[in-house]
């Protein structure tokens, strides 16, 4: 069976809509967090109190994560033929990406309490500034692929998460060698292992558009 374009089976029955509206929440949440998150560690965000831009969205993507996987497993009852299996697999997986985007927007504001009591806001921007900026246009990027199954996109967006995976990579070793307060190290270095962690899960999601089922989050692989 081809897999190439999810839309067609998102098509061939009105269950996937609301799933697909629920999933694109998910997403925007997710980008929220990490903008405000982000936002806190360059010290361009006021950090006045986490639970409405944080915690609350969290615990929303999580609550829409639940009705997801119920509706799915709810619908997969009534499949007397097994047609719709590939289908809840494609939404199993991205809503397991999208919740663990979340998760890490999270851990990228936790950060905040790791900087030195006044942190050298040039020295953040450098590391962090322009590559927060790509992964927040990524985010929106994967939001508009997965929505209109556009592979195109989808295509773009792997290669640019593989793309800046690396260099966030690259730059966790430039910072041991040239950042010399520990507490910023540290700190660069935890959010650039975020960061490396939401670009992959930000890819798994496009490759549900552009990928046979049984290759879901293998795109990269050999």
């Amino acid at each position: 069976m081809d897999f190439k374009s999810i839309m067609s089976l998102f098509r061939e029955d009105d269950w996937t809509r609301n799933l697909v509206e629920k999933l694109d929440e998910m997403l925007m949440l997710s980008g929220a967090i990490f903008d405000h998150a982000l936002g806190v560690v360059l010290g361009t965000v006021e950090d006045v109190d986490p639970k409405e831009p944080v915690y609350d969205r969290d615990k929303r993507i999580n609550k829409l994560m639940r009705k997801i996987r119920r509706r799915v497993v709810a619908r997969l009852s009534i499949d007397k033929h097994g047609a719709e299996v590939p289908t809840a697999l494609i939404f199993m997986n991205a809503v397991k990406d999208a919740e663990r985007i979340g998760d890490y927007g999270k851990n990228l504001y936790e950060i905040a309490a790791m900087q030195p009591d006044t942190p050298d806001a040039d020295l953040y921007q450098a590391w962090l500034g322009p590559r927060g900026e790509r992964i927040s246009d990524l985010m929106d990027r994967t939001r508009k692929a997965f929505a209109r199954s556009d592979d195109t996109l989808a295509a773009r967006v792997i290669a640019d998460s593989r793309q800046l995976g690396r260099e966030c990579e690259e730059a966790i070793r430039e910072i041991t060698a040239t950042v010399t307060s520990v507490r910023d190290a540290v700190a660069l270095v935890l959010a650039l292992r975020f960061y490396k962690r939401i670009v992959g899960h930000l890819s798994n999601i496009a490759t549900t558009v552009v990928m046979p089922v049984d290759m879901l989050d293998f795109h990269d692989e050999d």
